[in-house]
């Protein structure tokens, strides 16, 4: 059984194992975390979106639409989409997108998840992906985990 700790900032929380912890990143917007053995990780990134007339489902797709663009553009890749979802309410917008890379046994999970004016990007990373059943469970209660601070949160 996998003992979790929360992990936050001042706009989200998330429940990462708690053998995972925040290594260096190169990207200056992203937060990354990376399990002990360093097979997976998790990169997170914050963007505040309070001048943009745009509904949170078109931001959140033109986020989405990039991260697509960019997996197809990574050179000796073969990914491929194994599941998208959405969902939205007046509160929160989410959309996500699984990918994988059967023959480099690569997995990548897109989740993005919006209040406004906040906007949360989310990429789990499974670098030795040789059971996607194991890896989807694994990462599941970790997904499902993030969230924006709201007033109650």
């Amino acid at each position: 059984m996998t003992d979790y700790a929360t992990i936050s900032t001042e706009t989200w929380k998330v429940r990462l194992p708690s053998d995972w912890s925040e290594r260096e990143c190169s990207a200056k917007q992203n937060i990354y975390f990376e399990s002990a053995d360093g097979a997976m990780g998790a990169y997170f990134s914050t963007w505040c979106f309070n001048d943009d007339p745009r509904p949170m489902r078109e931001i959140l797709e033109s986020f989405h639409r990039l991260e697509v663009q960019a997996l197809h553009e990574m050179e000796d890749s073969a990914w491929q989409s194994t599941g998208e979802w959405s969902s939205e309410s007046t509160e929160l917008s989410v959309l996500g997108g699984d990918f994988l890379d059967r023959q480099k046994c690569y997995r990548i999970v897109c989740h993005l998840i919006a209040s406004m004016p906040w906007v949360v990007r989310s990429a789990f990373h499974h670098y030795d992906c040789t059971n996607y059943q194991r890896s989807k469970r694994f990462f599941q209660p970790i997904i499902e985990s993030l969230q924006i601070h709201t007033e109650e949160t």
